[in-house]
């Protein structure tokens, strides 16, 4: 070095921090996006989650109508009869909630809802 000379960065010194900085924000900008994205999954899970367990609470009480129509939702009500099926008690059968979601792929989920509630050994 030189007497005088002062020792700075060079250009392609420069140029390569920039990009090292420009993919590192792009990273971080791809990991935010998806970030938000599982998050909105999640919440909609959630709200999902809530809403069967609503319907299925609703149906083991009696108070669930045999068709309707919430919260963007549809829902119908059947019987399943446990066909094939040895040693059950006789007569025992469960009814069928279908949930039909409203989004374009309209998701259905069926919950199965028994006649007879079996707590701790005691009918309900």
């Amino acid at each position: 070095m030189t007497p005088g000379r002062r020792r700075a960065f060079t250009l392609a010194e420069t140029l390569v921090a920039v990009a090292v900085l420009g993919l590192v924000a792009a990273g971080g900008m791809r990991l935010s996006v998806l970030s938000v994205r599982a998050l909105g999954e999640v919440r909609e899970g959630r709200e999902r989650l809530a809403l069967s367990r609503n319907l299925w609470l609703r149906a083991v009480s009696g108070k669930l109508e045999s068709r309707g129509r919430e919260n963007g939702i549809s829902w119908e009500t059947g019987r399943f009869g446990f066909p094939g099926q040895d040693g059950l008690p006789p007569g025992y059968s469960c009814g069928t909630v279908v949930i039909t979601g409203a989004a374009p792929g309209r998701e259905k989920m069926i919950l199965y809802v028994p006649d007879r509630m079996i707590s701790r050994g005691r009918k309900q």
